[in-house]
């Protein structure tokens, strides 16, 4: 039985769950692809390689699925990785799934993805399906990546209709629901006409639970592409928004978590956000200020944007919300030895990228020569901050103890030991159980956002 092929160019945190569902479908107790993942050659490419023929994750996560499912691609022969694209001409289905470092300060914002495009063009075969999933400026498919591809197809005596063209943003969340994440969830698509839609559709129904999470198609591409934008600044505008409460709740003297809770028990209002420690991962840091740069570059208008433009600038800077929160209940750090739990940018991930809790660390060791790190998903080797100890666990040394990442893990620790102390808990992440045991023993409990503990 001859298997349709899949490649998926980019293994990262969303490429790599995609990779993994794509291997284990099966019809009749079959599979029914050979997949292909496709990393840069250089040296991070080339360890993804060995690292996967040696069956060791680069990836951490808490969820069984994927560590089943990664199990499982690495048993099979039909599964591989490359750090080329030479065999793209006998695939069938392209998925591109890489990130997309945009800054527009550089002389070519679009270098990587437009060499990236031309390679592709040049390889891919007439019925080829291929779905771009990389979040983009909206615009960038219709003025960047599709001239390429006309171009070179032409030059190939190819059709550009002979190809299935697509667009359909991810939707991954790291973390317990991993794989969750892609194959229960709803997906917007869209692509370069009806067939190219049709072909992408059939495709996702092969995967995704789509009786119970709705596929949208839209009219054009460009719709899709703004689609995650504007997703992604509504969300991050949400999260700014609670950012300016928590300075007033605090001026106030009121309990902001539990005026939020009462809140969100309207429908209309159940995903206000709650008092953190700030914005941080691969999206919400960049997405929202897509927008701005298409309008100007793309169409030449001149739109203000001030919402999405004092949400980047609150959200860069929300860390220092929780930092002036920890130092105002502090006489000093100086000489106290200081324990940060969870570096991570979200729970139940080893993601530390635009991490708030990196930010946040690197203000408290300015002011304390005393620091430890301690996050359950991470060791030593995967951060480089000078004069910061790593530890594996939460002792009675420390004199203050400072939660910034919701990791459930957290959530089973004991603190029978723990006494007199300062603890500060920056992000929900304590439970009431273990705030009883902590004040019991004579510990003095901060929580940012909430004033009877």
């Amino acid at each position: 039985m001859n298997l349709k092929k899949i490649s998926v160019i980019g293994l990262g945190y969303v490429g790599l769950p995609t990779f993994l569902v794509l291997s284990n479908i099966k019809k009749n107790k079959k599979y029914l692809y050979e997949v292909e993942g496709i990393e840069n050659n250089d040296k991070k490419g080339r360890k993804i390689k060995d690292y996967f023929s040696n069956k060791k994750k680069w990836i951490f996560s808490n969820d069984k699925i994927y560590s089943k499912l990664f199990s499982k691609a690495c048993n099979r022969e039909e599964v591989y990785i490359n750090n080329n694209l030479d065999n793209l001409s006998k695939s069938n289905i392209v998925i591109v799934s890489i990130n997309f470092d945009f800054n527009e300060k550089k002389p070519s914002p679009f270098k990587n993805l437009v060499n990236l495009s031309n390679e592709i063009a040049k390889k891919i075969n007439k019925g080829t399906l291929l779905i771009i999933e990389t979040t983009l400026p909206p615009g960038t498919t219709d003025k960047i990546i599709l001239p390429i591809f006309k171009k070179q197809l032409i030059e190939r005596k190819i059709k550009f209709s002979d190809i299935y063209f697509c667009y359909s943003y991810e939707r991954v969340m790291p973390g317990n629901n991993y794989i969750d994440s892609i194959i229960s969830n709803h997906r917007c698509y869209s692509g370069i006409n009806q067939k190219s839609k049709n072909k992408c559709k059939s495709f996702f129904k092969k995967f995704i639970n789509y009786k119970k999470f709705k596929l949208t198609e839209f009219n054009n591409i460009i719709e899709c592409e703004a689609a995650k934008i504007l997703e992604n600044s509504y969300r991050a505008s949400n999260i700014a928004l609670i950012d300016e409460w928590t300075k007033a709740g605090e001026v106030l003297n009121i309990d902001l978590k539990k005026i939020i809770k009462a809140i969100r028990l309207r429908n209309t209002h159940s995903n206000l956000m709650w008092p953190g420690l700030g914005v941080g991962g691969y999206c919400l840091t960049k997405d929202p200020n897509f927008i701005k740069f298409s309008i100007k570059k793309f169409y030449n208008k001149k739109i203000d944007f001030p919402i999405i433009s004092k949400t980047s600038s609150i959200n860069k800077n929300m860390f220092n919300t929780s930092l002036n929160f920890v130092f105002k209940n502090l006489n000093s750090i100086r000489n106290k030895k200081i324990l940060i739990c969870g570096l991570t940018y979200k729970e139940d991930t080893s993601d530390l990228r635009f991490s708030p809790a990196i930010e946040f660390l690197k203000k408290i060791k300015n002011k304390s020569s005393k620091v430890s790190v301690y996050d359950p998903y991470l060791e030593k080797t995967d951060f480089h901050l000078k004069k910061v100890s790593f530890t594996k666990k939460i002792s009675s040394v420390f004199d203050v103890i400072i939660f910034c990442v919701a990791h459930t893990k957290f959530k089973f620790l004991s603190f029978k030991k723990i006494r007199n102390k300062k603890i500060f808990d920056l992000n929900r992440v304590l439970s009431q159980k273990q705030i009883k045991v902590l004040i019991d023993q004579n510990n003095k409990l901060f929580s940012l956002g909430s004033k009877n503990l």
